[in-house]
């Protein structure tokens, strides 16, 4: 018959580092979703500035209009002329993490050749 011995002064550390691992664990992941989240409205600002360029360098409003009446409130869009090329930037304000820390500001900027002019 095999007895098992108990050290003295080591019971229970074993929940409590697992503890420790789970809660970095879960806040790993939490970070994770968060920056990815802020990777994707990223991605998302710079495809929708470059679509947007590219209607209003073709002189198409209506376009630009049923493209920006889409967007959510959070996004702003600034269309300026200088030259020959049209420069549009697309700002976002996200909270990836809810209200729990401050809101990040996402920019993209795209530009395109006015069509049709010399």
């Amino acid at each position: 018959m095999r007895r098992h011995r108990i050290r003295s002064g080591q019971t229970g550390w074993v929940s409590v580092e697992m503890a420790f691992a789970a809660l970095g664990i879960a806040l790993a992941i939490v970070a994770g979703a968060g920056l990815f989240n802020l990777c994707l409205t990223q991605i998302g600002c710079a495809d929708t500035a470059a679509v947007i360029a590219r209607q209003a360098a073709r002189a198409d409003t209506a376009a630009v209009d049923a493209i920006t009446g889409d967007l959510p409130d959070s996004v702003m869009v600034t269309i300026k002329r200088e030259g020959r090329e049209v420069v549009v930037t697309v700002r976002q304000d996200i909270r990836p993490w809810g209200d729990l820390l401050p809101s990040y500001t996402v920019e993209a900027q795209s530009r395109a050749l006015v069509e049709g002019e010399p």
